[in-house]
């Protein structure tokens, strides 16, 4: 059992505290929660729950305010720990129980003592899951969620990016969570290989066959991290996670958050687009943060101090309004979007997102036959393609590193600078002229590229920069795309939503390759699954050839808001 942290009373001033509180499920399982009371007054009190499953007693404080904060400001505070972890009875099985169990507690909380009988959820990544299945389930108290950084659709906003494997994040967050499992056996040996693992994660970036590493896949552990891996498509294991396809269960409103640097910034933006499209009270926080930490300095940038969290003080607003009273009364505090525009360090707001003013501009790929790296001839031209193919050569067993380079086997996201990158032969680089005026783009940018390779199967990998009138290209957005192109094919590669405003002078720049390593699996080039791939012999090299002549205009589409 967990030993509960004992506070001294001054950290509880304002504030009544009850640990280890059991939940029967309707299976007889007890989940555990800590119960968090406002001191100062007798209630009745809406309930703030976040069932997560890192520690009931961390409370996701990483991003948050600690939950003695909530209640002070007037709401009961329920933690609880998931099915098998902490002190909570059960097999965890990541998102399996998540729908039954939400809503069995979700009913718990709303009749504990001092309860309004509304509940509202928070939390962020698997927090944030976990208020979307039980949201599933409808249970009658719940009123209003916070679902942060976390994907509606798990295939495509947490695991695979179009259908390709986003490695290093899913193999390190298996090995955390399987690490926990293995605490729970009687036996030590998956214990041990786990923490051996823990302190050096990245090498599963390495594994081969990844579908079959250890420790991912031992016998006496739950066999999700395997199945992540294993379902490489789009199939039944998917789409029974995929809330995209129950947007119409899931009515309620919701305050969404999502980070321009986070790894699971695609799941954020299209569940609240789905949402948004379907049911009012939607309201979306488009930050410029990564997953973890928030705030204002990430990957060598600092955007001031407007990009300081505020989160807390908003969340507690927006529950107010709606659990407050049984019929929220006044306007919603927060409605439609609020986004942070890069390059402007500065919010903007717009009734939605992507902002309905945006239209679509192109920008031509041109050259004269040699775009390879930063040095080359590869332009973007609103004047319209030209010039000769640009070839380049994709060896898996080197391949282009992701943007905030390769960490032993773990990949940065951030703002990090291109330019070091760009200067390789292996990736084709295409920059604009500098800008006579200032450009802000604010949507999901796309790319069209008329592509041949000599593989049966392969990867492209696009990456948008900003650059500096210093030279320095600072990225912004990915995409990548899997293509059958040896007779030739025309691939849409559609990058992360961003907001960026491009001062006069600076450039727009997109470089492409066919790897982002260790962020995505290499593609073998063989036509065979990745995952399968069981030593680097089986790598095959590739010749790569974009076309961008009248016949094959590959191009880059921007959403541009007016002047």
């Amino acid at each position: 059992m967990t030993t509960p942290v004992q506070l001294p009373a001054r950290a509880l001033s304002g504030v009544t505290l009850e640990c280890g509180v059991a939940a029967a499920m309707r299976d007889g399982v007890r989940l555990v929660a800590d119960i968090y009371r406002p001191a100062a007054s007798p209630g009745p009190w809406p309930v703030l729950l976040m069932r997560q499953p890192y520690g009931r007693d961390i409370a996701s404080t990483v991003v948050y305010a600690h939950p003695t904060w909530f209640a002070r400001r007037g709401f009961m505070v329920v933690i609880q720990d998931v099915r098998g972890r902490g002190d909570s009875e059960g097999e965890f099985h990541a998102f399996r129980h998540e729908i039954d169990d939400g809503h069995d507690t979700v009913m718990w909380a709303a009749a504990l003592p001092g309860s309004n009988g509304r509940v509202g959820m928070y939390g962020f990544s698997y927090q944030g899951s976990t208020q979307l299945l039980a949201a599933v389930g409808r249970p009658p108290p719940l009123k209003a969620l916070a679902p942060h950084m976390t994907a509606f659709d798990l295939y495509s906003g947490w695991f695979y990016r179009d259908g390709i494997l986003q490695l290093s994040t899913t193999t390190g967050w298996a090995g955390q969570m399987l690490r926990e499992d293995s605490r729970r056996l009687p036996s030590r040996a998956a214990e041990t290989a786990l923490d051996a693992n823990w302190l050096n994660s990245g090498a599963l970036a390495h594994a081969m066959p990844l579908r079959h590493a250890a420790p991912l896949v031992h016998p006496d552990l739950p066999r999700y991290a395997a199945d992540w891996l294993g379902h490489t498509t789009y199939d039944d294991h998917w789409r029974e996670l995929d809330l995209l396809r129950r947007i119409d269960a899931l009515g309620l409103p919701m305050f969404h958050l999502s980070g321009w640097y986070d790894f699971y910034l695609r799941g954020s933006v299209d569940g609240y687009v789905a949402m948004a499209a379907r049911h009012p009270h939607q309201f979306l926080l488009a930050a410029p943060w990564g997953h973890i930490p928030w705030g204002p300095q990430l990957g060598g940038a600092d955007w001031g101090p407007a990009a300081r969290p505020d989160v807390d003080e908003q969340m507690a607003a927006w529950f107010h309004h709606w659990l407050d009273h049984e019929t929220p009364t006044g306007p919603a505090p927060l409605r439609g979007c609020r986004y942070f525009v890069l390059g402007e360090n500065a919010w903007r707001d717009a009734s939605a997102w992507p902002p309905p003013e945006a239209k679509e501009h192109t920008w031509f790929l041109a050259g004269d036959g040699r775009a390879n790296s930063r040095f080359g001839d590869g332009r973007l031209s609103t004047a319209g393609p030209g010039g000769e193919d640009d070839l380049f050569s994709y060896d898996p067993e080197v391949p282009v590193v992701a943007p905030g380079g390769n960490h032993g086997g773990h990949a940065a996201f951030g703002p990090h600078d291109l330019s070091a990158q760009q200067q390789g032969l292996n990736l084709l680089v295409y920059t604009s002229p500098p800008l006579a005026a200032p450009l802000v783009v604010a949507g999901r940018p796309g790319c069209v590229l008329h592509v041949r390779s000599s593989a049966p199967l392969t990867d492209f990998v696009v990456r948008l920069s900003r650059v500096t009138a210093e030279g320095r290209a600072i990225f912004l957005s990915l995409g990548a795309a899997r293509a059958q192109a040896r007779e030739g094919a025309e691939i849409t590669v559609a990058l992360d939503p961003v907001a960026v405003r491009f001062a006069p002078g600076e450039c727009l720049r997109i470089d492409v390759a066919s790897s982002a390593f260790p962020l995505l699996v290499r593609n073998p080039n063989t036509g065979a699954d990745p995952a399968d791939v069981a030593r680097p012999a089986e790598f095959r090299r590739a010749l790569q050839v974009v076309h961008h002549d009248d016949a094959h205009p590959s191009r880059l589409l921007l959403p541009v808001l007016p002047a």
